[in-house]
């Protein structure tokens, strides 16, 4: 309570200095409140949401949407840089071919990065 006290009375210093000849009304009180504490929040609040939280949500919903759609025979990118085809897919865990010896390693789904190409899809 006494920090809003203590932001009120900063808030209308100012304001008292400059205007000390023409007093507001009684009731515009909360207008001026609005104006100068209030405001400015909801107008951080929402820059804050448009400019980092929706493109977040963009991505995380791009990278749903590709893990959802990946099926044997796409060639990945893990997040450690391994390249390889899928040869399985079995829950959250995919099994891909590497290399020439075609060595097969077990990965999560979320480790891949992205799809180098995708497979045609048997019908």
């Amino acid at each position: 309570m006494k920090l809003f006290n203590l932001l009120f009375e900063v808030a209308f210093a100012t304001n008292n200095a400059q205007n000390s000849s023409n007093q507001a009304p009684a009731g515009a009180t909360w207008v001026i409140v609005f104006t100068q504490l209030i405001l400015p929040l909801i107008l951080m609040f929402a820059i804050f949401y448009i400019f980092i939280i929706l493109p977040q949500r963009r991505r995380e919903k791009q990278f749903r949407d590709m893990i959802n759609s990946l099926i044997v025979g796409d060639e990945i990118v893990t997040n450690g840089g391994i390249v390889g085809k899928i040869v399985n897919i079995k829950d959250d865990i995919l099994t891909i071919e590497v290399g020439a010896d075609r060595v097969k390693l077990k990965v999560y789904k979320w480790a891949v990065k992205e799809v180098l190409k995708k497979a045609e899809p048997r019908d």
